[in-house]
């Protein structure tokens, strides 16, 4: 396999292609909250082992498009959480779709197209398959369709109840208008997604998950959607667990072309 960092209009990209055959689809891979596309450069390349463009991408305000610090810009989302996050929630979620158009075209690509992430990077997996038909599987990890994000409270500390501020008026309407929760229409499709939950989560409650899937359970064309309980783990355990995340990405793409899931690094 062959791994190449480039841009896709303003957005950095990370490439992993799989090597001596043509990739059997695509998939997106977007980091949480200070993490940046190469951040899950050991499971990319696995993935592209498994036969797949896999693709991470720098969010808004992470990476090579930081204009702070990973750790000044979690400060700043923590204190003003919906002037700050549901920005680079939803234009990363219009970048994602741009990135998509852009490899597909590139490589030449059919099959799969396949999205998903962790926390702040699930959430937007989640929401670039309601806006993006062409997205047929999600995996999210400690994410939410719910950007409000009812009772969150700081990380590790789970009776301090962040007070999220007020949105800006480009934020609300990306939000109005990109929210899964408020979109459930979107994923009335041939989808399958996978939202795996912490118990013990209340940073990224997994109620919203659930509330999201019961509401897709009901009428006419229901998506597959699964979520996957894990009894006792808090938001940083979840987000930091090899073995979730292994089971998460093994779900998304399926077994390997040996039948058996192939090992990953932590």
């Amino acid at each position: 396999m062959t791994g190449l960092s480039r841009r896709v209009g303003d957005v950095p990209v990370l490439e992993c292609l799989p090597a001596g055959a043509p990739a059997r689809g695509l998939v997106i891979w977007i980091p949480p909250l200070g993490g940046d596309k190469e951040r899950y450069t050991d499971r990319l390349e696995e993935l592209a082992r498994r036969g797949f463009l896999a693709v991470g991408i720098d969010p808004r305000r992470h990476g090579e498009r930081a204009d702070r610090p990973a750790d000044a810009l979690f400060d700043q989302v923590m204190t003003s959480f919906r002037a700050t996050m549901w920005p680079i929630l939803g234009g990363t979620v219009l970048d994602a779709a741009e990135v998509i158009d852009a490899e597909l075209a590139i490589h030449g690509l059919g099959g799969a197209v396949l999205a998903g992430g962790v926390s702040m990077g699930g959430d937007i997996a989640v929401a670039l398959a309601g806006i993006d038909p062409r997205v047929s599987r999600v995996a999210a990890v400690a994410a939410t369709p719910d950007w409000t994000r009812p009772g969150m409270t700081r990380i590790g500390r789970p009776d301090d109840v962040i007070d999220q501020g007020r949105a800006t008026t480009g934020g609300q309407w990306l939000r109005d208008h990109l929210e899964p929760l408020t979109h459930t229409d979107r994923y009335r499709r041939d989808l399958a997604i996978r939202l795996d939950v912490g118990a013990a989560d209340t940073h990224v409650p997994g109620e919203a998950a659930h509330r999201f899937a019961t509401m897709l359970s009901r009428g006419p064309r229901r998506p597959s959607i699964d979520v996957i309980d894990h009894p006792g783990s808090d938001h940083r355990q979840m987000c930091h667990d090899p073995q979730v995340l292994t089971a998460a990405l093994s779900w998304l793409v399926g077994p390997s072309r040996s039948g058996r899931t192939a090992a990953t690094r932590a």
